[in-house]
């Protein structure tokens, strides 16, 4: 992943991801991934970018880390 691609998926989940989503990171992953996609393409941030790793399994380990600690709420 790129450091812009990265750069923006840091931002992104810490402006998207809600106590909800930490509550059932496996249900949110995919919901999560697609928006985030749509979102980087939206701020001209390739999908190419992103793709070079799962972003799907990239969300559900940050909600799975993030979920006990709160971080994101």
């Amino acid at each position: 992943m790129s450091k812009r691609a990265e750069d923006f998926m840091d931002s992104w989940l810490d402006a998207k991801v809600t106590d909800r989503h930490l509550k059932a990171p496996e249900k949110s992953a995919p919901i999560l991934a697609k928006k985030c996609a749509a979102d980087a393409n939206k701020a001209g941030v390739l999908l190419e970018e992103l793709e070079e790793v799962d972003i799907e399994q990239a969300i559900t380990d940050e909600l799975t880390v993030a979920a006990p600690k709160g971080n994101f709420l």
